[in-house]
């Protein structure tokens, strides 16, 4: 009878143990996962944190301030360019052999430099602390904004100057995407930063509506690139509007104003702005019938 009890005991005084050293090692498990699960959220702190100093809180109906290292990307994107733009110019301008193509190149050419030049001169005024909310930086800001309805409008000016449609008056289509342009730029002056979403809608209207003129045309050599150039601009707009939410959101915008406008300059190099005889040689191989 005392070895039965003494083995009850000693039974018993092992269950009691292993459940000590189960709850032992419940608390340790908890302790460790607790440790971890705190250690996770702090690396994501730091990573946030380390994002958050190459960018500003998101600004709703005013201006955003970027930080210093966006300043520099925003200056260097176009800056490296407007040296390239006057060479390109330049080149289009010696390469026209006609009154049309000849103002067609002033046209488009000296917007590529208006556009990368005025940039550049807006983000510096922005770097420099002096001007930094000075009323030249506003003004240059309206300025640089309105340089974009121009860029957009001669960067159509070339085709419906060139080149001919089946139905639509491209002489009428022209009068209306200036009108539209300057329409624009009136917009930008009275409510500049005001209506941001409204802003952007305006580009891309402007953007795509003379579009339609396009696709009339007789001619449909360099309408590819003409159509992928727009789809990079569009493109770039997701970023142009991300400001405050992607690090570097308006230096990713002016790659894809880069890359849209280097699409668009080739296609009126290649196919607008070239010699009449190739002009003429190209024209009667697309009219001419097959031979079999």
């Amino acid at each position: 009878m005392i070895l039965i009890i003494d083995y009850i005991g000693i039974v018993l005084e092992f269950f009691v143990f292993q459940n000590m050293h189960i709850q032992k090692r419940a608390v340790g498990t908890s302790v460790c996962n607790g440790f971890l699960q705190e250690s996770s959220i702090l690396n994501e702190q730091k990573k946030h944190k380390c994002w958050r100093r190459f960018m500003n809180e998101r600004a709703i109906n005013r201006a955003y301030i970027p930080t210093p290292h966006e300043h520099v990307a925003n200056c260097l994107t176009h800056g490296c360019l407007i040296v390239p733009s006057f060479i390109a110019a330049q080149r289009l301008i010696s390469r026209a052999k006609t009154p049309e193509q000849y103002w067609s190149s002033i046209i488009y050419g000296n917007a590529l430099i208006l556009l990368f030049s005025f940039s550049t001169v807006f983000h510096c005024s922005c770097f420099h602390p002096t001007y930094r909310d000075s009323q030249l930086r506003h003004l240059l800001h309206r300025i640089d904004r309105a340089v974009i309805y121009i860029f957009i409008s001669s960067s159509y000016t070339p085709w419906l100057l060139l080149r001919s449609t089946q139905t639509i008056s491209t002489t009428t289509t022209i009068t209306i995407v200036w009108i539209m342009a300057l329409l624009g730029i009136t917009f930008q002056i009275l409510f500049h930063e005001r209506y941001k979403l409204l802003e952007t809608c305006c580009y891309i209207i402007v953007g795509l509506l003379p579009a339609i003129v396009i696709i009339d045309m007789v001619e449909y050599d360099g309408l590819f690139e003409m159509g992928v150039g727009g789809f990079v601009f569009l493109s770039g707009v997701f970023f142009f509007k991300s400001d405050g939410i992607i690090p570097f959101a308006h230096a990713i915008w002016h790659c894809f104003v880069f890359l849209g406008a280097a699409i668009h300059y080739y296609a009126v190099y290649n196919y607008l702005i070239v010699p009449t005889s190739q002009k003429i040689d190209s024209m009667t191989r697309n009219n001419s019938p097959l031979i079999k």
